[in-house]
């Protein structure tokens, strides 16, 4: 599976989910995001339901690169909550894509609170639920 077909299943995709932590391990080709993802219903007059998030762990498994654009300083807050998270599609920069091989996925966060973007490719995506939202 990939991050966008991850995406595809969820009510309102990872628009505007929330990153906690984020860990990669080369040596076992491995990233993990720990992410609140928005699951409320953005049709509802309820505040509550509209505003729902659901704890989960978005693994990158097969990982052929992780990479973090550095914050940009004019961003960056005090504040330790966690930060803002959009998927979108990898860039065109020909070193990252040339290294994506056939079978493999690219594609890229951008961190609202950094102004930055979390640069991936990998074999397979998986999210799994945390809790018993």
């Amino acid at each position: 599976m990939t991050v966008e077909e991850i995406e595809e299943g969820l009510p309102n995709g990872l628009h505007d989910s929330r990153l906690h932590t984020f860990s990669s391990n080369p040596g076992q080709r491995r990233a993990e995001l720990v992410i609140d993802v928005d699951v409320g219903d953005l049709r509802s007059h309820v505040a509550e339901e509209r505003e729902r998030y659901r704890p989960a762990r978005l693994e990158l498994l097969g990982l052929i690169y992780f990479i973090v654009d550095d914050p940009d300083p004019r961003y960056l807050s005090a504040d330790a909550s966690p930060v803002k998270i959009d998927a979108c599609a990898a860039d065109d920069d020909p070193a990252r894509s040339s290294r994506v091989p056939a079978g493999a996925f690219a594609g890229r966060f951008y961190v609202t609170d950094w102004n930055c973007f979390i640069h991936f490719a990998a074999l397979e995506a998986r999210l799994t639920w945390l809790g018993t939202n």
